[in-house]
């Protein structure tokens, strides 16, 4: 599975509503996100949204779009598709290239009927391309607020299967990643802006406001920066490059508090992901920060087994010298390749009649189990802790395993005594604090907190990060597709 794809998942999992007004300043298009209430169907001639701008000063060409927040889950805003300009709500996705939208062909799917389509025959401004999976591309003229980007490639979306975009409040999605040369060469909006002249510089930068009790969510500008919303100057680092079309960086160390936890030290791959609303990383360090904040976290039974029964095995083949890697393989807990896993010497009374059992998902468990456990090990032994203390700790880890979604509550009451957690860009620390990325919600007079760290392995990306709306809520995010490099810099609210 794709990368691109991945996060479309990811995204349409957690997001639930979203909406927009545009507003122009100085040849500045704002589009602002807003919280709505859960069970509100997005419709923007019944929302009274309006906010009195001050002066910005981002050169002319640069387009300020306001976006609407819900529940800091999703930051979406208003375009208009068409000649006269037929309305949506779209998250802008720096993982997705397409511009997506419903089409009125889309009969079949429950999501459609709930979400505004696009009827092509209601403009005068439209041209048919050619059919693509389950839709097809069509050329129309797109305003975005102030904007109006001609012949913009569309695709027009014929089904929606999936529940989660039955229960959103987004109708599509503005596709802000770079082309992806298996999708064909629909344009990118950015690149149609530029193409036409329309953008002064070419970057465009997003502020999420994640502040629930604000009436503007944040903010997408094309073409510009808005200086209201970040301090100081930002780091510039260059984006990796991909054969996905992600906005993908490169991160150094990651510390919890003030130790370092001895990830990333050489670097690690993160993809920056608008559409995304947690900010997820490999479950291996998950469960270490799960554990460090105290979350309550659910029990590994493949851990706990592995490590009863070989901890200790474990630790003197990492001290004999033994390569890592071949650890698991050598236990028989996974197979050579490290890709599955066998558990016979574990259940020596069971003889398996099928040796395809070898690939069922419970080997899967114990494989990857293991091979968390042996990096756990290393990493406490590289600080020179003791045999017994290493054991000990790692027993600890077994039960702070991420729930099925990938997330954890904690306690409400000990966020003040949760540490800080670092990551380094470009040599320069951006910490969070557990305010930041503990989400804290109300329900029938309940408090809930749960960490915004989501456990996300991604099979195409081995390692990676996935920033999301938890990271540019808290830096604000440049994309200049002219180098290409991405900038942050901590956010003013």
């Amino acid at each position: 599975m794709g990368i691109k794809y991945f996060s479309q998942i990811l995204c349409f999992c957690a997001l639930i509503n979203i909406c927009f007004l545009p507003i122009t300043t100085y040849g500045l298009l704002k589009i602002s996100l807003k919280r709505v209430d859960q069970q509100h169907k997005t419709n923007f001639n019944n929302i009274k949204f309006a906010r009195k701008l001050g002066t910005i000063e981002v050169g002319k060409r640069a387009e300020i779009i306001h976006l609407k927040n819900y529940m800091n889950s999703q930051f979406y805003g208003e375009i208009g598709i068409g000649t006269p300009p037929q309305k949506f709500a779209v998250i802008f996705d720096t993982a997705v290239s397409n511009l997506w939208v419903p089409s009125s062909k889309c009969n079949s799917s429950e999501a459609c009927y709930l979400h505004s389509r696009y009827e092509s025959s209601h403009s005068s401004t439209y041209t048919k391309i050619e059919a693509k999976l389950t839709g097809f591309l069509s050329q129309d003229n797109v305003e975005i607020g102030g904007l109006l980007v001609k012949n913009q490639i569309i695709f027009e979306i014929t089904s929606e299967e999936s529940i989660t975009l039955v229960h959103a409040k987004f109708d599509g999605v503005v596709g802000l990643a770079f082309p992806d040369k298996s999708e064909g060469n629909a344009n990118l909006i950015w690149y149609t802006m530029e193409e036409q002249k329309l953008l002064k510089k070419k970057v465009f930068s997003i502020w999420f406001n994640t502040d629930s009790e604000a009436e503007s969510g944040g903010e997408v500008v094309f073409g510009g920066v808005d200086p209201n919303h970040f301090k100081g100057k930002h780091v510039y680092v260059p984006v990796t490059p991909n054969q996905n079309g992600i906005w993908q960086i490169e991160i150094g160390e990651l510390f919890i508090g003030n130790q370092s936890s001895g990830y990333c030290q050489e670097g690690c791959p993160a993809v920056l992901d608008s559409g995304s609303p947690l900010l997820s990383g490999p479950a291996v360090i998950v469960v270490e920060i799960n554990h460090a904040i105290g979350a309550k976290g659910v029990k590994s039974k493949e851990c706990k087994e592995i490590i009863s029964h070989n901890g200790e095995k474990i630790y003197d083949l990492l001290a004999s010298g033994v390569n890592p890697d071949d650890i698991c393989s050598q236990l028989s807990l996974c197979l050579n390749n490290g890709a599955q896993h066998m558990r016979n010497n574990l259940k020596t009374a069971q003889e398996r009649i099928n040796r395809k059992e070898l690939l069922s998902f419970a080997d899967e468990l114990l494989c990857s189990a293991c091979q968390k456990i042996v990096i756990w090990i290393q990493r406490q032994m590289k600080q020179r802790k003791t045999k017994k203390g290493i054991l000990r700790y790692v027993r600890k880890l077994c039960f702070s395993f991420p729930t099925p979604r990938g997330d954890v509550e904690v306690p409400c009451e000990n966020i003040p005594l949760m540490p800080h957690l670092t990551f380094t860009i470009g040599n320069k620390p951006f910490t969070f604090t557990p305010q930041q990325y503990i989400r804290t919600t109300r329900k029938h007079r309940k408090m809930t907190c749960r960490s915004q760290f989501s456990a996300v392995d991604l099979p195409s990306l081995p390692g990676a990060w996935i920033f999301g709306n938890v990271f540019m809520g808290v830096y604000h995010s440049v994309f200049d597709f002219s180098k290409p490099q991405v900038g942050f810099a901590e956010a003013v609210y």
